[in-house]
């Protein structure tokens, strides 16, 4: 990586470390979100004892908690920080093998993952793109991607680039569109099975109601996301 990457990525870690320092809520949401992952993918994999799942950035606790498996990997390079919090350690999983690492550098052998889930990271990332291939290294043929990213129209990352040359958005170093996203995932032959979104309006509407000085920035300036999510299968 280049020194400026790593920079970069550093001081977008610092945001994040700093983000969940002041985090004051619970983490049950997980239940939920393990329950999603458990519906939208139940078409395609059958989630059991024996499949081996790998959450990427999963947190102090991550969307695996609650899926039904005794092969559960969970990586996150703030796990060191998770590690410390009591109450967040007493909520996980135990058969969870948590481990400080990267995307970029996942400690997995070659096909070795039923699922892959991967929740809103990419853009926090070093390297996405590496982060990609690595993914499709350690995924099984005909294995399962839960993907969820915050995606933005032309003007929204027009915008957002320009963002990232002052440096105003800390913690995300990088914006993507719906279809770059599509491009990469069909470069890797992944194939596209369920498509969800929430939609640039919606969104919009929703910001100017945080009544935040964020928020009503965004929505003035039309630095909406749209938040979309795909169940994706690794072709054979």
């Amino acid at each position: 990586m280049s020194e400026k990457k790593q920079i970069r990525w550093q001081l977008a870690q610092e945001y994040e470390l700093n983000w969940w320092k002041g985090y004051r809520k619970g983490l049950e949401w997980y239940r939920a979100f393990s329950q999603e992952i458990e519906d939208l993918t139940k078409p395609f994999l059958d989630i059991n004892q024996e499949t081996k799942i790998l959450e990427i950035g999963a947190g102090p606790a991550g969307a695996l908690t609650f899926l039904k498996s005794n092969n559960k990997y969970a990586i996150d390079p703030l796990e060191d920080f998770f590690s410390t919090k009591e109450e967040w350690v007493r909520f996980r999983d135990p058969k969870v093998r948590y481990q400080k690492g990267k995307g970029e550098e996942l400690p997995y052998d070659e096909d070795f993952f039923d699922l892959i889930i991967i929740d809103n990271v990419l853009d926090h990332c070093e390297n996405p793109m590496l982060v990609l291939d690595e993914m499709n290294r350690v995924l099984k043929k005909d294995g399962i991607i839960f993907f969820r990213q915050n995606v933005y129209n032309w003007w929204g990352r027009l915008m957002r680039n320009i963002m990232e040359v002052m440096t105003i958005d800390k913690g995300h170093p990088f914006t993507f569109g719906k279809k770059d996203l599509i491009n990469h995932f069909r470069s890797r032959f992944w194939e596209k099975k369920i498509y969800r979104e929430i939609g640039f309006s919606k969104t919009w509407i929703n910001d100017l109601r945080k009544l935040t000085v964020k928020g009503f920035i965004e929505s003035l300036l039309f630095i909406t996301r749209n938040r979309t999510l795909f169940i994706l299968r690794k072709q054979s």
